[in-house]
């Protein structure tokens, strides 16, 4: 990633800022589905599903901003 440049700081920065927010409400909306969930097996089995997909969703979405950065 060339950074030396501002505007891919700062499409870097908003990504960035962007990825931590949904992070944090992903691991966030899992607490609640293990902490209150009725079925403690059937919610582990949706929260490692969920953090599967989630994981590779913001794999595929950095590999993009790599892409653009170049």
């Amino acid at each position: 990633m060339n950074l030396s440049n501002p505007a891919n700081l700062l499409i870097a920065v908003i990504y960035y800022i962007l990825a931590g927010l949904i992070s944090f409400f992903s691991i966030f909306g899992i607490y609640i589905l293990m902490r209150y969930g009725k079925s403690t097996p059937f919610a582990l089995t949706v929260a490692l599903l969920y953090g599967f997909i989630f994981l590779a969703i913001l794999n595929q979405s950095y590999q993009t901003l790599q892409s653009i950065l170049v």
